[in-house]
């Protein structure tokens, strides 16, 4: 795993990529938050909750899908908790915990989604990046252009075959996904119209992008993966949310 010298001392670029990522996002949000007179400082405080509910939902996530991996391996307890996140274990227990934020607070939670959901794929692009200095999250097998041979990695991907950069084609996907909602944010009118936009255009992007992916432990149900049925689901939610929501306003 590629690593840069700080003071004599190594630190992972997955690392690195990953606080990076939480820092443009949250100098973006709170610079939305300011542009349309929300506090922003109340951003910065759910930020404490949102990232506690995302490190435990795509930690436990990982665990359940990959389940079988750590018992074919026998991996430590140590190991396991060194390992992968899975993205959307993360978006559910982030989601949780501002709704526990803005409970606890009596805040709107409406307030706060579109400015999450505006500046999620930003943060999540860097990740994108992490992962493809960590060797995780890899593609399939893929012998043409831009393809990425590993000679080292943090998990169990293969070394020595030439794969698919599919953490990079995501990357960039998520950075138009990110240009796209920014200009359709402050567009828009009406709340929550920015998150189903988000929602379905990433749950598309990740059902697509998950048949470029080579890596077992990300879990799978028949034909699809773990994250191509969520996706699916995620889709189904946003239409009978907005279906319902239009019958009631016809009552």
């Amino acid at each position: 795993m590629p690593f840069i010298n700080i003071f004599s001392k190594q630190i992972p670029l997955y690392g690195v990529m990953f606080y990076i990522g939480i820092a443009m996002a949250a100098i973006v949000a709170v610079s939305i938050c300011k542009k349309r007179g929300l506090p922003a400082f109340e951003i910065v405080y759910s930020a404490v909750y949102v990232m506690i509910g995302a490190l435990f939902g795509s930690k436990l996530l990982f665990i359940i899908v990959s389940w079988d991996e750590i018992i074919k391996y026998d991996l430590s307890l140590i190991q396991v908790i060194k390992g992968g996140f899975v993205f959307y274990g993360g978006l559910i227990g982030g989601a949780l915990g501002l709704i526990i934020y803005t409970r606890q607070f009596a805040m709107k939670l409406i307030d706060f989604v579109d400015v999450y959901a505006t500046v999620l794929p930003l943060g999540h692009a860097c990740g994108r990046v992490g992962c493809f200095f960590a060797g995780c999250c890899y593609g399939m097998e893929y012998d043409g252009f831009l393809s990425h041979t590993y000679t080292a990695s943090a998990g169990l991907t293969p070394l020595g075959i030439p794969l698919f950069p599919i953490q990079l084609i995501e990357a960039v996907c998520l950075l138009v996904l990110f240009a796209i909602l920014l200009a359709v944010y402050f567009k828009s009118k009406k709340f929550g119209f920015v998150s189903k936009v988000y929602l379905v255009s990433y749950s598309i992007l990740r059902f697509v992008l998950e048949f470029f992916r080579g890596d077992a432990e990300r879990g799978k149900l028949f034909l699809l993966s773990t994250s191509q049925w969520v996706s699916i689901l995620l889709v189904i939610l946003v239409i009978t949310l907005t279906a319902a929501k239009k019958l009631k306003e016809k009552e």
